[in-house]
C-alpha cells in the first residue's frame, strides 16, 4: 500500500471491552439485536464466549442478531477494536485519529414478525401544493420451522396512519387481502397515495407529519407500532437551478465534523442541540456532514429544526491522491466496501427529509468505483448525488468546488455552464481569518448559475487539555503530552479552525458568517426611507419586528420602532422612518436598524436579533478637535537624548535610535516606547500558509535595522517644538519619515509617511505604529468598528459606535498565537487608568486601526517557522503593546496554503502618509 504509511505490524493497538447484561423476561421468544453505533477502525465481538461476527465503516452502526448466541440470566458481550484497518485507507478525514467506541451502544428486541425495513418518500406534486406519499415496507419472519422440508408462512397486515403536528389525521390505509411471509424469509407491501394542501417541508418552515406504522398478526393483535417523522418537500435540478419546492434557494452552509472539546468524536446530545442552537443563530440554513454520516440523534434534529443536509459517505483516502492509476477509487479490489460505505449510508437516512443531497465522499479521488456508486444511488432514489473529485464528469449533478476565490466564481457563473455550482468547501477558517466572506456572497446573490456553499469548517477541533502545567487548546503534534512526539504522524494545528470554538463558543468569524448569512436585507433610500427585502425563501416576516436608532457621534440620541412588518418571501417593502433629529454641523450620524423576533422560535428566545444594518445617515468622520495651546517647552539635550518637558509632562526621544523613547505626565511614565513605525504583524495561519512568515520577514524589524538617515529637533516661533527622524528600510528598497510635533499642553502630534523606493513586494501587512503603554491603562474607550476585532475583509458584521472594554478582552485565543484584537475604523479611542486617566489617541487626517494587547509581538512571533505553541501558554506582560495604524492587509478568507488577500484588501507597496493626535487625559 505505502500511502504513505502502512498499518505498522508490530504496532496496532487494540482495546479490549466487556460488558455484562441480563435480559428482560418479556424478551423471551424475541429477536434480540445488538446496536453499535460507531466503533472505530474495526472490530470483531464475542457473545457468550462465540465470535459473532466483524464489522468495519466507523461512522455508521453494526448490527448483529445475537438471539441464537444468548441465554437466561447473565450473559457477556465482548468487543476486540483495531486501531487500524483496512478501513483506514478509507478514512483519512482531516480529524482526530481516535479509536474506540464513538456512539451508544445498545440492545433491542423484535417480535418474530417485524418491519424490518421501510422507505417513506414524501414530496409534492407540480403545484407544490399537495403531498405525494410513496411508501414500502420490508417485513421479515424470523420463525424457523421445525422437522419440515418446507417453510410455512404467517400471515400479517399493516396499517399506517398519518399525523398532522396537531394530532389530526390526514391519511389512513392499510393492506387489502391477506399478506403472507415465509418462516425466515420477508415480504414487501406497497403504498402510494396523494394528501391534498400538505404543509410542506423547507429549513425555514420545517413542517413534519407522523406516519405510524403498524404490524398485525393474523388475529389482529399489534405486534409491533413504528412512529416515522416525514416531510413533504420536493428537490429537483430545472434549468440549471437546484429548487426546493419550485424556488432557486441559497445554502447558506457550513461542513460539520463531530467534535467534543474533551471527549474527542464522542458526542452529548447536548452537544448536537448546541451546534443546532448556534447554527440556527447564525443564520446557517444547511450543513454538510463532513465526511461521515452522523449521530442518528444529529439527523432527527435536522428534520426537526429545519436544516438542509448534504449526506456523505464515510470515504475519504486523499492519502492515495487522486491519479487514476493509483487512486483507490479506480481500484476495483476496493469495490466492495466503497459500494457498502455508499449504499448504507443511503439506507440508514433515506427516510430524512433533510437530506436534500447524497454525496459519495469526500477526496478520494474517481473512478470506476464511484460512478458505480453514483449509478446505484441514482437508480434507488430522486435526490440529487454530488461527489467533488468527479469535477465535471458525469458522476455528479451539480459542480461542487473546493476553495475557488471569489473572481472564478463570476467567471464560471458566465461560462454558460451545464450544472449549477454549489462548494462543497469554501471559507477556509484556520487561526484568524474570513476574510473576503461578504465578496464571495456578493457574487452567488448577483450571479447566475451559483446557490452557495459549505464553510470549512463548522466546529474548532480542538482538545481542551494541560500540557506542561498550562490549559491549552491541543492539536496535533501535543500528543503525547510529555514525551517524544513522532511529527510525521501530525499535521499540526491543521484541524484547529471553525466558526464556533471547540466548546460551540462565538468566535469573531461566526459574527461575520451571521451578518452576511442574515435574510434580511435593507438598503437606505435617502429621506429617511428605507427598503427591506425578505430574502427567505418560504417565511414571512410576521414575527419580526424593526427597531432603529440614530447615532449623534455614536452616542444614541432617536429611537423608535416598527412592529408589523409582514413582508412576503422575496419580495420588498418600502418604509419611511419618523426622525426628527436636526442636523449638526461637524456631527456624524449613523442609522441602526435591528431586526428582532416578537416571539420565541426553536433555540432563539423572543427579542433575538437576526438581521441587522447600519447606514452612515449624515456627515463624516472628523478629525478630533484640539484647542489652542498655551504655555512654554523646555528642551533638554544629553548623550544622544533629548527631553521636551512642559508644565507637568516630558517627551523624551532617542536621536540615535531615531525613537521617541517616553511619555509621562507629573512624573507618570504613560508610554514606555514608541510611536515606532511598524510594517509587521504576528503571523496568522493564513499568512504562513501564504509564505509571508518567510518571504515578508525582513520587514519585521525594518525600523530598528534600518539606517537612520535625519534626525532634527527644532522649535518654532509658536513654541512647539517638532522632533523629525528618516530612516532608510530594507537596504533602501523604502523610507520612512516620522514627525512628532510637541505642544505646550502635552498634545503630541505624529505624522508618518512612508515611501517605497525599488523593490517589488505583493503586499505590506501593515502600515503603522507600535507603542508601549502602561499597564495601568487598560480600559478602553473607543469610537469606531465592534465590539470584537475587526480587519479590512471582515467587518461588515461590526458597526460603528461607542464601546467600553478592558485590554484584558481584546485577544482572542486562537489555538495558536497570532495576530488579534485589531478594531478598524477608528476615530478616537482613550486608555484610562482607575481614576480616569490617561492618554486619548484621535485621528488627524485619516480613520486609523488600533489594538491593545497584553502581549509583545515576540510573544505572538518567536521565530520564522510555526512550531509548537499554544495561546493557553501565554503569560500577561507588565505592559500594553499597541498598534496604532493606518491599515493592515486582509486576513484572507479562501484557503490556508497560498492565497493572498484579495488585491483590493492588500496594503499596497507605494507611498502611505497618516497623522494622528495623541491627548493626555488629566
Amino acid at each position: 500500500m505505502n500511502p504513505p504509511f502502512d498499518i505498522p505490524v508490530d504496532n496496532n493497538p487494540v482495546g479490549s471491552y466487556r460488558k455484562k447484561f441480563s435480559l428482560p423476561q418479556n424478551w423471551d421468544g424475541r429477536q434480540v439485536f445488538i446496536h453499535l453505533g460507531a466503533v472505530k477502525s474495526a472490530f470483531y465481538i464475542w457473545v457468550n464466549g462465540k465470535k459473532v461476527g466483524y464489522s468495519e465503516d466507523s461512522k455508521l452502526a453494526a448490527e448483529f442478531d445475537i438471539t441464537r448466541y444468548i441465554k437466561p440470566g447473565e450473559n457477556l458481550v465482548a468487543l476486540q477494536v483495531y486501531r487500524w484497518s483496512d478501513g483506514s485507507y478509507l478514512e483519512c478525514q482531516d480529524m482526530w485519529r481516535i479509536s474506540g467506541i464513538e456512539r451508544d451502544v445498545y440492545l433491542y428486541a423484535t417480535p418474530k414478525l417485524d418491519v424490518r425495513d421501510f422507505k417513506a418518500i414524501a414530496t409534492l406534486d407540480k403545484s407544490y401544493k399537495n403531498g405525494v406519499l410513496s411508501f414500502t415496507a420490508e417485513i421479515d419472519n424470523y420463525r424457523i420451522d421445525n422437522k419440515t422440508m418446507h417453510s410455512k408462512p404467517d400471515s400479517f397486515a399493516i396499517e399506517l396512519d398519518l399525523v398532522d403536528s396537531k394530532g389530526k389525521s390526514v391519511y389512513k390505509d392499510e393492506t387489502k387481502g391477506v399478506k403472507t411471509a415465509l418462516g425466515n424469509f420477508k415480504s414487501t407491501v406497497s403504498f402510494n397515495t396523494q394528501v391534498e394542501n400538505v404543509a410542506a417541508w423547507t429549513a425555514e418552515t420545517p413542517n413534519l407529519y407522523t406516519l405510524f406504522i403498524t404490524l398485525k398478526d393474523k388475529k389482529g393483535e399489534v405486534l409491533e407500532v413504528i412512529p416515522q417523522r416525514i416531510g413533504f418537500r420536493t428537490v429537483e435540478l430545472v434549468n440549471n437551478n437546484f429548487l426546493v419546492n419550485g424556488r432557486r434557494v441559497f445554502f447558506k452552509g457550513v461542513n460539520r465534523h463531530e467534535h467534543n472539546a474533551t471527549q474527542g468524536h464522542t458526542l452529548t446530545r447536548a452537544d448536537m442541540r448546541k451546534d443546532m442552537e448556534m447554527m440556527k443563530k447564525l443564520n446557517v440554513n444547511s450543513v454538510r456532514h463532513s465526511h461521515y454520516p452522523p449521530d442518528p440523534y444529529w439527523m432527527e434534529l435536522c428534520d426537526e429544526y429545519g436544516l438542509y443536509v448534504v449526506d456523505e459517505a464515510n470515504i475519504e483516502s486523499h492519502g492515495r491522491y487522486y491519479d487514476l492509476a493509483y487512486t483507490l477509487g479506480n481500484d476495483k479490489q476496493w469495490r466492495a466496501p466503497h459500494l457498502e460505505r455508499i449504499k448504507r449510508m443511503y439506507e440508514r437516512d433515506k427516510n430524512h427529509s433533510s437530506v436534500i443531497t447524497w454525496s459519495l465522499g469526500n477526496e478520494a479521488g474517481n473512478g470506476v468505483n464511484f460512478y458505480e456508486g453514483y449509478d446505484w444511488l441514482k437508480s434507488n432514489d430522486i435526490r440529487p448525488v454530488q461527489y467533488e473529485r468527479a469535477e465535471e464528469d458525469y458522476n455528479t449533478d451539480m459542480i461542487v468546488p473546493q476553495y475557488p476565490d471569489p473572481n472564478w466564481l463570476k467567471e464560471y457563473a458566465n461560462s454558460k455552464p451545464d450544472r449549477p455550482l454549489i462548494m462543497s468547501e469554501f471559507a477556509h477558517i484556520m487561526g484568524n481569518s474570513l476574510g473576503n466572506f461578504k465578496e464571495y456572497w456578493d457574487v452567488i446573490e448577483s450571479q447566475p448559475n451559483l446557490q452557495g456553499g459549505f464553510i470549512w469548517e463548522w466546529i474548532d477541533q480542538a482538545i481542551d487539555t494541560v500540557k506542561n502545567g498550562k490549559r491549552i487548546n491541543a492539536y496535533g503534534g501535543d500528543f503525547p503530552l510529555s514525551g517524544p512526539v513522532n511529527q510525521d504522524f501530525s499535521d499540526n494545528d491543521f484541524c484547529v479552525k471553525g466558526v464556533v470554538t471547540n466548546y460551540r463558543g462565538m468566535t469573531p468569524m461566526a459574527v461575520e458568517v451571521k451578518k452576511v448569512y442574515q435574510y434580511i436585507k435593507t438598503a437606505y433610500n435617502g429621506s429617511n426611507n428605507i427598503s427591506i427585502n425578505n430574502s427567505y425563501f418560504f417565511k414571512n416576516l410576521d414575527n419580526v419586528g424593526l427597531a432603529w436608532e440614530l447615532l449623534e457621534n455614536g452616542k444614541a440620541i432617536e429611537k423608535g420602532n416598527i412592529s408589523a412588518l409582514n413582508i412576503d418571501p422575496r419580495t420588498e417593502k418600502e418604509i419611511s422612518l419618523p426622525i426628527k433629529t436636526k442636523v449638526k454641523e461637524g456631527a456624524e450620524y449613523f442609522l441602526n436598524i435591528y431586526y428582532n423576533l416578537k416571539k420565541e422560535e426553536p433555540f432563539l428566545p423572543a427579542g433575538y436579533n437576526i438581521a441587522a444594518e447600519q447606514f452612515a445617515w449624515n456627515g463624516t468622520a472628523q478629525p478630533v478637535k484640539i484647542a489652542t495651546a498655551n504655555g512654554k517647552l523646555l528642551i533638554e539635550k544629553e548623550s544622544g537624548k533629548a527631553i521636551v518637558k512642559g508644565k507637568d509632562f516630558s517627551v523624551a526621544f532617542d536621536m540615535a535610535a531615531g525613537t521617541m523613547s517616553s511619555y509621562s505626565i507629573k512624573g507618570v511614565q504613560m508610554l514606555a516606547e514608541g510611536p515606532i513605525p511598524a510594517f509587521w504583524r504576528a503571523p496568522t495561519d493564513n499568512d504562513i500558509g501564504a509564505g509571508f512568515n518567510s518571504s515578508l520577514r525582513k520587514w519585521r524589524n525594518a525600523y530598528t535595522e534600518g539606517k537612520l538617515s535625519m534626525a532634527d529637533l527644532k522649535q518654532d516661533g509658536a513654541g512647539d517644538v517638532t522632533v523629525t527622524f528618516t530612516k532608510e528600510l530594507v537596504n533602501g528598497d523604502a523610507s520612512v519619515t516620522q514627525t512628532f510635533t510637541v505642544r505646550a499642553d502635552g498634545v503630541v502630534k505624529v505624522d508618518n509617511k512612508f515611501t517605497a523606493i525599488k523593490g517589488k513586494y505583493p503586499l505590506m501587512q501593515r502600515i503603522g505604529n507600535d507603542l508601549q503603554l502602561s499597564k495601568e491603562f487598560s480600559k478602553i474607550n473607543f469610537y469606531g468598528r465592534g465590539p470584537g476585532e475587526t480587519y479590512w475583509d471582515r467587518k461588515t458584521g461590526s458597526s460603528i459606535g461607542l464601546y467600553s472594554q478592558t485590554v484584558d478582552e481584546q485577544y482572542f485565543p486562537y489555538a495558536r498565537p497570532q495576530e488579534s484584537g485589531n478594531k478598524t475604523d477608528v476615530r478616537w479611542v482613550n486608555f484610562t487608568d482607575k481614576k480616569g486617566k490617561g492618554l486619548s489617541f484621535g485621528m488627524a487626517d485619516s480613520l486609523l486601526s488600533f489594538s491593545a494587547l497584553p502581549y509583545s509581538l515576540d510573544d505572538l512571533d518567536p521565530e520564522e517557522e510555526k512550531q509548537q505553541y499554544h495561546s493557553g501558554e501565554l503569560v500577561k506582560r507588565d505592559k500594553i503593546y499597541m498598534h496604532m495604524d493606518l491599515i493592515q492587509s486582509g486576513v484572507q478568507g479562501i484557503d490556508s496554503w497560498g492565497s493572498m488577500p484579495l488585491q483590493e484588501y492588500r496594503v499596497p507597496f507605494v507611498k502611505h502618509e497618516y497623522s494622528y493626535w495623541i491627548n493626555p487625559i488629566k
